[in-house]
């Protein structure tokens, strides 16, 4: 087996890479320098030379409100970079596992989605996400496609991480109780990529427990506390989003019914309380 994880330096491409090591898996990672996604010929002759087995694309346009600001861009990356990936794993014959994303839903659902409800995204990001998608299997129909919602991690920029830093700023905060997920973190999603590189098909997976982004942020507050993190933040208001607009229009429900996964892997995602802990073990040591 070998691995090539393209956009290995991104939150989730540089877990990835540590799952790999771990796991003694051979693997080469690739940044956007050394490989851009929207540039077929050089994917080619890096696919060439590294000879992969398994190709995870973890290369994205991840601004959700820059990509309203710049939809072609969003598009090249998320939607034609994607078909190159395809069309390089085709060509090689490499198997793809290519990541999307919750966005790719309206939010007016109620019960949390499974992998065959119908897309229709709210924004310009989900919507380049869900035409990188249709592409993906268009050219590689055993391609693997997995969709997550709100990643986080202590690498990157993510709403988690943003939390703890308005949490250090800001005496109070106001944040949005009318949008629901399943945060999930980055680590926990590598080592689930590593469970199906061999998969097929549209698979979720996101941490168990679903939460409102009010919600998570008592529980980071709360827990942060708990282990002697100075915070400057005293109190968190509960804010409907039409109070706090943004250029991308959010789905209000945008939770991810990972059954599937676990009917797949006998590997039951780990809870948020969990993960939580994890990762306010690795943001202390790394402050």
């Amino acid at each position: 087996m070998k691995v090539w994880i393209i956009g290995a330096d991104g939150m989730l491409g540089s877990a990835l890479m540590q799952s790999c090591l771990r796991k003694e898996i051979d693997v080469t990672g690739t940044s956007r320098q050394e490989a851009n996604i929207i540039q077929f010929d050089v994917l080619s002759a890096m696919a060439a030379q590294i000879r992969p087995t398994h190709i995870v694309n973890c290369a994205a346009y991840t601004d959700v409100d820059g990509a309203e600001k710049e939809p072609e861009l969003a598009l090249a990356v998320n939607a034609e970079g994607a078909a190159n990936a395809a069309r390089v794993a085709r060509d090689c014959g490499a198997r793809l596992i290519h990541i999307s994303t919750d966005y790719v839903f309206n939010g007016d659902g109620t019960q949390a989605y499974v992998e065959e409800d119908l897309c229709a995204p709210t924004n310009q990001y989900g919507q380049s996400k869900w035409e990188g998608e249709k592409r993906v299997l268009g050219l590689l129909a055993d391609a693997c496609i997995v969709r997550t919602s709100w990643l986080f991690g202590t690498k990157g920029k993510n709403f988690i991480s943003s939390l703890m830093n308005w949490f250090q700023q800001q005496e109070e905060l106001q944040v949005v109780f009318d949008q629901r997920g399943k945060p999930t973190y980055r680590h926990d999603l590598a080592a689930a990529i590593l469970t199906l590189l061999d998969a097929s098909g549209i698979i979720h997976f996101a941490n168990d427990g679903e939460r409102s982004r009010y919600q998570i942020a008592l529980d980071l507050m709360e827990a942060s506390k708990e282990r002697g993190i100075q915070l400057r933040c005293q109190r968190i208001i509960p804010i409907p989003s039409s109070k706090f607009p943004t250029p991308a229009v959010r789905p209000s429900y945008s939770v991810l019914n990972t059954n599937k996964y676990f009917h797949l892997t006998n590997i039951k995602p780990r809870p948020w309380g969990e993960v939580l802990n994890d990762y306010l073990s690795h943001y202390a040591s790394s402050a």
